[in-house]
Formats: C-alpha cells, structure tokens, sequence
C-alpha cells in the first residue's frame, strides 16, 4: 500500500468502518510508514476535537413532518 492509498482509508478507519482486509493493510502500513502514522494520530486527535465540540441540535418537529412529508411525494 502507498501513501495516497493509506491517507484515503484514514478517516474510514477512524469511523470504524473498514473492512477486516482494508485494516490490515493499513495497520501494516503505518507500521512501517512514520509519516502515515502521524498523519493518521493528527486526523484521530481532529475527530476527537470535533466530537467534543460539536453541538447537536434537535429539529422541530413541524421541520421533520415536512420533510417526511416532501419525501413521500417525490418517492412516488
């Protein structure tokens, strides 16, 4: 695995949502790649910064209806 590769794999590792296989290549590479493995450490330390961070708002329920109600109609 190259670089480019590795870095594109990144936040879909960071997200849990890589395979067994695409782990394991990945794993392998930052083993033996020190400037992937500070990338990747620098993207993991980001998303925890944003978790953090972020504020989550609930939206009004009259926005929800509504949008339930605009998909309905262009679904059919």
């Amino acid at each position: 695995m190259n670089c480019n590769k590795a870095k594109v794999l990144m936040s879909a590792a960071i997200d849990g949502e890589l395979i067994r296989k695409e782990e394991l290549e990945l794993t392998r590479h930052l083993d033996d790649c020190p400037e992937c493995q500070a990338y990747f450490q620098e993207a993991k330390n980001t998303k925890v910064i944003i978790k953090e961070r972020i504020v989550r708002v609930k939206a009004p329920q009259n926005l929800v209806e509504s949008i339930v109600r605009m998909t309905k109609i262009t679904s059919t």
